[in-house]
This record gives C-alpha cells, structure tokens and sequence, in this order.
C-alpha cells in the first residue's frame, strides 16, 4: 500500500485507507473481534493485525520479536494457511509495542518473546485471523458475484466462483466494510488439508539478511544521534564514589561525561571516541559488600547450597536411606566458569527524548517491561514510550530480563544528557 500512513498511525486509524482489509484477532477466551473503525476519528484497537491491500499485499504485524528462531515466518504461516493466500504476497513487520494489542495470557497479558512459547500460544490466534479474513472475503465476493458464499472457494489469494474470480485485492475495500463474524462461527481447516503448515517454507527474513537490507539495533541512524559507553562497575553491586573525566573530554569527537545509576557514561560522536573515551576515564568506586568475591568463593557457597536440604514439593519413597544401601556409589562433580553471553549483535539500544515521548529502538525480547522500565525513568506514561522493535542478532532470554538493563541504562543515558 503506498501510503504515507505511518504504523502506529494505522493502529489508531480507519479500516480503510487507500482500499484494503484489516483484521484484529484477540487473545483465545476474549469471545470477540475489535472492529476495524469506518474514519479516521474512530479508534481500531485490536490485539494483533492481518492487512489486505488494493495491490494484494498480506501484511502481518508480528507480536513478537524475530531473533533467529523462525517465527517472523513459522507464524505468518499459521495465517497464510487459512487465509489461502498467495505466499509471493506475503509481508511481515514487528508490531509496535501494546499489552493491550498483543499481549500473551500465559505472561500475564505482557507482550513478550521467549521460553519457546510463541508458536504454541500463537497457533490459534494467527490461525483464526487467516480463517476470519478468509470468510469475509469470501462474503464480500458472494455480494459482487450473486452467489451464495457456500459456491465459493479461495485459492492462492483469488475468490473464485465458477468462472468468476477476484483477487483479495480486489475484494479487500468491500470485505472491511462487513461487520466481524462472531470467532464461534470460524471454522478452521482440517490438519490433512494444509497446504502451508508442516511443509518446507522458504524463510521470510533470509533475502532481507543475505543482502544486507534487515535492520537490527545497531543500524539505527537519525539526525543528531550521539553514541555513548558506559564504565560499569567491576564487581556487583559497586557504586561510583568519584570520578574524572577531563582526559576523557580531550578525546576528539567526545561530547560528555556524565554519571549514571550503572556506572560513567561516555558520549561522543561515534564508537570509537566514545571507547577511547571511556578508556580515558579514571573511576574511584566503591566495591561495597561483593569486593572480595571471586570464583573460588562462589564454587565454594554452589557446594555449599548443594549439600543443604531444599523444600520438598513432593515425595516418593526414601531416596536417602536407599543411597545408603546401594552396594556401588558414583560421586561426580560437574562445574563450569561463568561464559561470556556473546550473540552476534552486542546488546544496543537507541534513545530519543523529547517533550511528552520517549522512543526507542532496540531489539528486545521484552517489549512491555521495557515500556514499564522507561515509564519509570523519563516520568511518562507507558503509552507515552514507543518502542520501536528490529530484528535481534541473537536472543537467549538475554533481551528478556527482569531489570530491561540495558533498555534502562540507555533511557538514563538521553535522560542525562538531556538535562544537562
């Protein structure tokens, strides 16, 4: 659709724009569609989007963040399969960042990506967004041919009734202008007569990647965009006592030195003032109750906590009477160091502040605690924080913590260097 229709404005905008179809689908158990609006001044608020086009484009607005496993394809196909749409037309984007719209029941309705969880809490609500599209373009067709929708079959994105066809394309206009059939009433298709899940699919995301066109974390450029490295702390839990960075503000191309709840931040045009930058400052901390932990200690407190009975949840037999019977023991133990966590794209995240919005750009596995985190930080409401989602250079629950520490430690950052 060649629009100069932003997304977040789609999401709060018409049905229609330019002469396409758009469907919301909701979290399993809600018992009903949010209604795409007929004008601009009345608000669509689904859970998650199918988008028809006048040029036949399927666009689908992914809940959840692509970082290598599949699921920018293995979901899109969930919705191809019952839409009966023509794959060469499919088209993918992360979603903005809304509990409300894409929140998962299992996470306690938070918009989240990780523990393996996204095609099995997903496979009936993507499902039931392709089945629904489906049956109202298929009774947008019954009314331009005369037919009953009974006559009608769909094949690769084409409604065909005898020998009349129209695309979805076509169709799309009419179709979002019907009133969302009731979810009870979807039918979905039998697993023997799919076509798309269960078989070989070629990636959606690999011609992005393998040209160079996919944008991650780090590919964000805008105007005025500064770069900053933080000094952290060696140990946990160690705090800046004092600092000096004059030596720092020397280097070439460094705007700032400013401290920060994680450490030093160095900010400078580019990466590498801002490294050398950093390199340059000279921290006093204070390495507080963890100065003198190590290795060999922690080692030390896992045996510890090992041999320490723990809470029981439930019990079969006497495991402890029957190891002092056993006629032959194995006593092993297995260690390893802490590992560096080293995806291909180091953790980044791009911040803009500005009067009454913060934005941000990051690849994150946890898109409603971060909003929550930034909230917290800037003072704005968590609707007031726009999350722009990219592709992840590798995931591992690293971009789904609790704390959304680097998502924070970039907000503190513009915060900082905002006030001063």
């Amino acid at each position: 659709m060649n629009s100069p229709l932003t997304r977040r404005g789609f999401l709060k905008g018409s049905a229609v724009v330019g002469g396409g179809l758009m469907v919301a689908f909701v979290v399993p158990g809600a018992n009903r569609f949010a209604r795409a609006a007929e004008n601009e001044n009345k608000t669509f608020a689904p859970n998650a989007f199918l988008r028809i086009a006048a040029d036949n484009s399927v666009t689908v607005l992914l809940g959840h963040s692509e970082m290598g496993q599949g699921i920018w394809t293995g979901l899109t196909m969930l919705i191809a399969e019952e839409l009966d749409a023509d794959w060469s037309n499919i088209r993918v984007e992360h979603s903005p960042a809304s509990a409300a719209d894409y929140g998962l029941p299992a996470f306690g309705g938070m918009q989240i990506t990780g523990g393996s969880t996204s095609t099995w809490m997903e496979f009936d609500r993507y499902r039931l967004a392709g089945a629904t599209a489906r049956q109202m373009l298929v009774e947008a067709a019954a009314k331009r041919f005369d037919v009953a929708p009974s006559t009608i079959r769909t094949e690769s994105g084409v409604v065909i009734a005898g020998d009349q066809r129209a695309t979805y394309g076509e169709l799309a206009d009419a179709a979002g202008q019907l009133p969302v059939p009731d979810p009870k009433t979807i039918t979905f298709k039998e697993a023997k007569d799919w076509k798309v899940i269960g078989k070989p699919t070629k990636r959606l995301d690999t011609p992005e990647k393998i040209t160079g066109r996919a944008k991650f974390g780090m590919d964000v450029q805008f105007e005025g965009l500064m770069t900053a490295m933080v000094a952290r702390a060696p140990v946990f839990g160690a705090t800046v006592k004092s600092f000096e960075g004059a030596a720092a503000l020397a280097i070439p191309g460094v705007h700032k030195v400013l401290q920060v709840p994680s450490g030093v931040a160095v900010v400078a045009e580019h990466f590498w003032a801002a490294k050398l930058g950093r390199d340059a400052l000279k921290v006093d901390w204070d390495l507080g109750p963890l100065a003198d932990m190590s290795s060999e200690k922690l080692l030390e407190s896992f045996r510890k906590l090992a041999a320490t009975p723990g809470t029981s949840a439930t019990q079969a037999g006497d495991a402890k009477a029957n190891f002092a019977k056993a006629t032959k023991k194995i006593d092993v133990e297995y260690s390893v160091p802490y590992l560096a966590h080293a995806p291909m794209e180091p953790l980044n995240c791009t911040v803009k502040i500005s009067a009454g919005k913060c934005e941000i750009w990051t690849g994150t596995q946890f898109q409603t605690l971060d909003q929550m985190v930034a909230s917290k930080i800037t003072g704005l409401k968590p609707e007031q924080v726009e999350i722009h989602t990219e592709f992840l250079g590798g995931g591992f629950g690293r971009r789904a913590n609790p704390t959304s520490d680097f998502v924070a430690e970039a907000v503190q950052v513009a915060k900082a260097r905002a006030c001063r």
